[in-house]
């Protein structure tokens, strides 16, 4: 029933090229029961005709397979009208033209819009050979054969009616279950839309009011130290007793420009699109910390030696671990900084403890570490706009995971990536 299905083709189409596919076969199916019952009765002129049918609809699969859908639908919807027509006249059986009906309503349902001029083609032929049928020309036509009496032929189509009308029945309902699925699909579709759409409207209002609020403490400091800085030229004060003032402006213009930098970093992370492949975390994760502990000379980890392969942006995870591990460097007094790695896993999640032996986080950022422009904690010589963990948070999201903080003290942290392992494992 998936001859010429593609999975390039939308899925109103695919449906329509299903729902066609089973009117073909149905036509064969009952071609092919009405040859066995002309063989049982001793008809065989018959039987042989009824067979030689059978030739059609698998021409029309051949169409359907090289995607010549129109020709497919034409030329086979043309061939039952001419079939129905000449079997009528030829077997003098008016029963026979019921089967225009079907034709019709195939024909009604496997075109779309577009080809309204081949529907009103096939109607039109349909209604045309049904007149003809019941004009005088049809006594003109040859009988097929004379070797059947009316009971064995009235049985016969009688039998064949039955099957037709059981398959269309069925074809209609499994043609409605397909188009209840993709109306599911679509529904469910255009939820994810909304839902990423929603996030995405929560993501820049939360943007919004945290960046108002953290725009306002330069502008202070510009106001604030230029007028310090405009008294003291009034009153001659020397470029050495002014330099505080301008190292303070100084400061506030990188913040200003790492704020601007995290934003466009945010905003380009939520229209990312994960580009999954195999990929070996503890490969991923050592060459991170590998390239952070080039610099760092007191900076030590100790990572669980097993290897764990799955179909991951590597990237998106990378970044993620650089969050997690310059938070534990940076918030860390400790002449040794350590952080540790451990991998838990069940049947479907992967969990990775990331442990360090930092200060903690204090009690009261702990609900909102997650937020846009909250700073883990107050420690001498760190700087930073408090966007790390949120963007860590959205980069989870966008590989199927979470990232949360499982525990916090004065002798250490822990932050859990747990990623969601179902059809993400490696087959290799």
């Amino acid at each position: 029933m998936y001859i010429g299905f593609h999975k390039d083709n939308s899925e109103e189409i695919n449906v329509k090229i299903i729902f066609f596919n089973m009117l073909n076969f149905s036509y064969l199916a009952n071609q092919f029961v009405a040859a066995l019952l002309y063989l049982f009765l001793g008809v065989y002129n018959s039987a042989i005709y009824c067979l030689g049918l059978l030739l059609t609809p698998l021409l029309v699969y051949y169409f359907n397979y090289k995607r010549k859908y129109l020709l497919s639908k034409v030329f086979i919807l043309v061939y039952y009208n001419v079939i129905i027509f000449v079997s009528s006249c030829y077997f003098s059986h008016p029963y026979l033209s019921y089967y225009y009906i079907p034709v019709i309503i195939g024909s009604a349902i496997v075109f779309n819009s577009k080809e309204l001029k081949y529907l009103l083609l096939i109607i039109f032929l349909s209604f045309s050979l049904l007149i003809l049928e019941n004009t005088s020309l049809s006594r003109y036509l040859p009988r097929f054969y004379q070797d059947v009496t009316y009971e064995k032929t009235t049985f016969i189509v009688l039998v064949t009616h039955i099957n037709f009308i059981v398959g269309l029945v069925f074809m209609y309902a499994y043609y409605m279950h397909l188009k209840l699925k993709r109306l599911i699909k679509l529904n469910k579709t255009l939820k994810d839309a909304k839902i990423k759409l929603k996030n995405q409207t929560s993501d820049y209002f939360l943007f919004s009011e945290a960046s108002s609020n953290f725009l306002k403490s330069p502008i202070y400091v510009f106001n604030t130290f230029i007028g310090k800085i405009e008294q003291g030229i009034n009153e001659n004060k020397s470029y050495d007793e002014l330099k505080p003032y301008f190292s303070v402006i100084k400061k506030s213009i990188d913040e200003e420009e790492k704020f601007i930098n995290n934003m466009f970093d945010y905003n380009k992370i939520i229209l990312t699109t994960p580009q999954k492949k195999s990929s070996n975390l503890t490969e991923i994760i050592t060459k991170n910390l590998e390239t952070f502990k080039k610099n760092k000379p007191d900076f030590e980890y100790d990572i669980d030696d097993q290897e764990i392969n799955l179909k991951i942006d590597s990237d998106l995870l990378s970044k993620i671990v650089t969050v997690i591990v310059e938070n534990a460097y940076y918030y860390n007094k400790k002449s040794v900084k350590l952080l540790k790695i451990i991998y838990i896993a069940d049947k479907n999640n992967l969990t990775i403890n990331f442990t360090d032996n930092g200060i903690g986080i204090n009690e009261t950022y702990r609900e909102n570490i997650f937020k846009p422009y909250i700073r883990i904690n107050s420690i001498e010589n760190v700087q930073g706009t408090g966007i790390g963990l949120l963007k860590a948070k959205k980069m989870a999201e966008l590989i199927d995971a979470q990232i949360i903080l499982a525990e916090s003290s004065d002798s250490g942290t822990t932050f859990q990536l747990i990623i969601n392992t179902n059809d993400k494992k490696d087959e290799n």
